[in-house]
């Protein structure tokens, strides 16, 4: 984004919260008007996700915060207008030339799911949904009742379905469009020949609570395209903050959105990396990257978000002398234990900690939506995921692209 439009936005957000106008002036930089500070997860934490909102304004909450609140992210009715907006015009995009009557979202919770159904009635399509936690056997009998034309679900839960289903390709779906979580090029090829498609028919696409519909995968060009009202760039993860590696052709994704009121939607740090970013209009609202490669930061996204915070909280409920170790497999949690009190009876008791902090995981696993949680006892620190020093932060056990 230009300096002049940044400058201007940076100024709404100084009038809209103190707190930024704060940052500008504490800053001590005289560039901090053109080059804004990073909207950091640490920044949104001291200032924005535990803060009263409006009662006018619809409020989304997610995983938790360091001060174990669950964090709330708030849109007012213009930035759900706006919202809603950008989805409906994405998805006849992405529907095409495609007949689309019916369409079925599938999803866990949050802004997607609360807002598919008023997507896809705008569109003119006949809408159901498939509430995140009924059991696995309703989910398939949903899809095989209503036999949509469009399906909208998350990776980790299509996962399930393709699984549990005889044979998906007697659906008869024409298209589907997954959001939530990685889906590598491989992964969209196998979903395809599962379901009788071509590659091109499963659809990926990018978004943030926080910010809204980010990008969609373009099979023609082979790249992630931002929708209207987004900027991006790339960072090193230091200046975040934070102290993962990152390979010569990734980087930290940073956004910029003009369609944000309620959320200081201004350089803002995503968490996660990107693969071959190029930035094609000299105000980034033209960027495009090949895969989004992973999270970095206190987060993962399984099936909903669960944060370093939630895994150490329930592991020192149940332990006291113990290392913890948080990790990513495909979709799967994985969580490495070491120590004294690492016994499987606490492991147990951990792992039902765990589903109970982020209520909306626990379900989805017992219906049957998402993998158990896996608990690894490890009899030596040489079997924990090693890394930096600094090991509070997600382990990578497989890359997802």
């Amino acid at each position: 984004m230009k300096n002049q439009h940044l400058r201007r936005l940076a100024a709404y957000y100084a009038r809209q919260f103190p707190w930024y106008a704060e940052l500008l002036r504490s800053d001590g930089n005289s560039s901090a008007a053109d080059e804004p500070p990073y909207m950091t997860a640490q920044l949104l934490e001291q200032h924005y996700y535990s803060a009263p909102a409006p009662e006018e304004h619809f409020v989304y909450r997610t995983s938790g915060t360091s001060g174990g609140a669950r964090k709330a992210i708030q849109y007012s009715h213009a930035d759900e207008r706006r919202y809603l907006q950008v989805k409906v015009r994405l998805f006849e995009q992405l529907a095409g030339n495609r007949p689309i009557k019916h369409a079925l979202a599938d999803m866990g919770t949050g802004h997607a799911a609360a807002t598919a159904l008023d997507v896809f009635r705008t569109l003119g399509w006949e809408a159901e949904a498939v509430a995140y936690n009924e059991p696995l056997a309703v989910h398939v009998e949903r899809l095989t009742t209503v036999r949509p034309d469009l399906l909208y679900t998350m990776p980790s839960l299509l996962d399930r379905l393709v699984c549990a289903l005889d044979n998906p390709a007697a659906l008869g779906i024409q298209c589907i469009v997954t959001v939530g979580e990685p889906a590598s090029a491989q992964w969209r090829r196998a979903m395809a020949a599962s379901f009788g498609l071509s590659e091109a028919d499963v659809i990926d696409t990018y978004g943030s609570i926080e910010v809204g519909t980010i990008a969609w995968f373009d099979h023609e060009s082979g790249f992630y395209r931002l929708v209207d009202g987004i900027h991006a760039e790339v960072a090193e993860p230091a200046s975040l903050g934070l102290y993962d590696s990152l390979a010569p052709n990734e980087g930290a994704l940073v956004l910029t959105s003009t369609m944000r009121a309620a959320f200081p939607a201004i350089r803002f740090a995503t968490g996660d990396v990107v693969r071959g970013f190029k930035s094609s209009g000299k105000d980034g609202s033209k960027a495009t990257f090949e895969a989004i490669v992973r999270r970095i930061g206190p987060e993962l996204k399984h099936g909903e978000k669960i944060s370093i915070h939630d895994i150490e909280a329930a592991v020192f409920v149940h332990a006291t002398r113990i290392q913890a170790r948080a990790a990513s497999d495909g979709n799967r949690l994985v969580v490495y234990l070491h120590g004294p009190d690492a016994t499987p009876t606490a492991a147990q008791l951990i792992e039902e900690e765990i589903e109970r902090k982020v209520p909306e995981i626990g379900d989805m696993i017992r219906g049957g939506m998402l993998p158990r949680i896996q608990i690894v006892l490890a009899t030596s620190e040489s079997e924990l995921p090693q890394g930096s020093v600094k090991q509070k932060k997600w382990h990578r056990l497989t890359d997802s692209n």
